[in-house]
């Protein structure tokens, strides 16, 4: 039987569709290593971000908590490089070295110019450390406060601080130098003023003349160095967003987070004993006799001279009254307290208004004369205690901590004398380059979380401010703060994935609330990560 032949090309077509089930087979396998490695560096930048949402978080319970922030930082939260630095996330150990994150903050160290100035350091960053472009505005509707302050600022101009000022101000009325709606009305794409409280920094770009170099300066990574690309000619410059801030909160409490006792009460009740317990019976028999009679009168001139010393930074001793041509006599706190207890018994309230605690350093109680006293009977005269330097440091920042002359419980928020830089400083009323000197030079010393501390006091304890010199300023200063700017990155032990948020909260008397956040990933990882 003859075999018959078959055509080779089946064998050609066998050949082909092998070939081309293997190409198919390799590209499938090729995508889905790829769509692998996709998805893998994908769950690792959710990874890496779920390490930077946890630094934040991590920052905020630490700040928020009295016991870890006067403990494990010492009341130090800005340069605690065993706190902040390459915390590791328990149970992420299996890839990539474990989830880590690291806590930065751009420390100024005050001198110097550019990248000499400023370093990148752990920890976190002062917002009350700024000055509140709101607050100012509230406190002042004029708007000449703020404008002054901002005149203080590098690179600013008469024409930028008035369009500021009309910016945020609640009228249409243009400062000399200024622009309202009338103005932005008129550009190409028009709109209105704002004439209103800022809700962002960034609205400033809205303002005529206002640019991103002078609002943000050069340093666009916000990492406190000139990277490539950033170069530009000029030295290093955080721009004004180092001085100001629209995100700030503070609440008329004492450092418990109690009401402060106020002094203008509506019910006197307890107000005696209130005074008893929280300053002395001294400081307030003083202060309940100048509520009941208001018989009290500027120290003289010669003494009063005596309350903050010769020069910035130094205290001076305060001489009692002594009998002279005048017929002035001291009196004692006894003879003092024996006056309240007589007014006391007549029925008399407390009633007398005072409109600022640190007119109580400069005052004398004058006691009245007895009905029978002769004609020529010398007038008796108390000092307050404050007058007195060593029982000032210890009363002022009692006075400060726990009692007030305000209504509101929420006031608005100042700047914190501790942790401001020098051109903020030297923006607020009635500073001078001397007081900031010495501010400057001594707070490296202050002791956190003491009256002294908190209230500002050591500026008239410890400086040598004079009473009226700190009263011009009392509304503007404070020495504590609630809310901080955190800046955490999220990234891997051995390299991976890098992610960077920002945000600003408010501790709230321990109940945390985020006033702002940014995720800052785009703009790269900024800083050398410890591993």
């Amino acid at each position: 039987m003859t075999r018959r032949k078959r055509p080779g090309y089946t064998i050609i077509a066998v050949l082909i569709v092998v070939v081309v089930l293997s190409l198919a087979a390799y590209r499938f396998a090729d995508s889905m290593t790829s769509e692998y490695a996709v998805a893998v560096r994908s769950s690792e930048s959710a990874e890496s971000r779920t390490a930077a949402a946890s630094g934040l978080h991590y920052s905020i319970a630490a700040v928020c908590d009295p016991a870890t922030l006067d403990g494990q930082l010492s009341g130090n939260p800005y340069d605690k490089e065993q706190f902040f630095a390459n915390q590791p996330l328990a149970g992420t150990q299996q890839s990539r070295g474990g989830l880590r994150f690291s806590i930065f903050t751009i420390a100024d160290s005050g001198s110097g110019a550019g990248e000499s100035r400023y370093s990148a350091k752990y920890g976190v960053s002062d917002e009350a450390a700024k000055l509140n472009v709101n607050s100012l505005i509230k406190l002042d509707p004029t708007g000449n406060v703020l404008h002054d302050a901002l005149m203080k600022l590098p690179n600013m101009t008469e024409e930028i601080a008035d369009a500021i000022v009309d910016w945020v101000d609640g009228n249409d009325t243009i400062r000399p130098a200024g622009a309202e709606t009338a103005y932005y009305s008129g550009l190409p794409q028009p709109y209105l003023a704002k004439n209103g409280p800022l809700n962002s920094l960034d609205e400033l770009l809205f303002v005529r003349d206002v640019t991103p170099f002078l609002l943000f300066g050069n340093d666009r990574n916000r990492n406190g160095k000139l990277d490539p690309g950033e170069e530009d000619g000029n030295d290093l410059s955080l721009g004004w967003s180092a001085y100001l801030t629209v995100y700030g909160r503070e609440l008329d409490a004492d450092g418990a987070g109690n009401a402060r006792i106020n002094l203008n009460p509506t019910a006197f009740d307890t107000f005696a004993a209130d005074l008893d317990t929280a300053l002395g019976t001294e400081m307030a028999t003083f202060l309940m006799y100048y509520k009941l009679s208001g018989a009290t009168a500027a120290i003289p001139t010669g003494i009063s001279a005596n309350l903050s010393g010769a020069s910035p930074g130094t205290t001076g001793a305060v001489k009692a009254p002594a009998a002279s041509a005048t017929k002035t006599v001291p009196g004692t706190p006894a003879q003092l307290a024996a006056e309240v207890e007589v007014m006391l018994g007549k029925g008399k309230a407390p009633t007398k208004k005072l409109t600022s605690i640190f007119a109580l350093a400069t005052l004398q109680a004058t006691l009245p004369k007895a009905a029978n006293a002769p004609a020529d009977a010398p007038t008796v005269v108390v000092l307050s205690p404050l007058s007195d330097p060593a029982k000032r440091a210890e009363l002022l920042p009692k006075l400060l901590d726990m009692t007030t002359i305000r209504t509101e419980f929420e006031i608005p928020p100042r700047v914190n004398v501790n942790t401001a830089p020098s051109e903020v400083l030297l923006a607020l009323p009635g500073m001078t380059q001397a007081y900031a000197d010495a501010i400057l030079a001594n707070r490296g010393n202050l002791t956190p979380g003491d009256p002294t501390t908190t209230t500002g006091a050591w500026l008239m304890t410890t400086v040598g401010m004079p009473p009226e010199t700190f009263r011009s300023m009392e509304k503007y200063v404070t020495g504590r703060t609630m809310t901080y700017r955190i800046q955490s990155v999220g990234y891997f032990g051995t390299g991976g994935p890098v992610s960077r948020v920002e945000a600003v909260i408010d501790t709230n008397q321990g109940h945390p609330r985020i006033l702002y956040f940014r995720d800052l990933t785009d703009l790269g990882r900024g800083f050398d990560l410890p591993r």
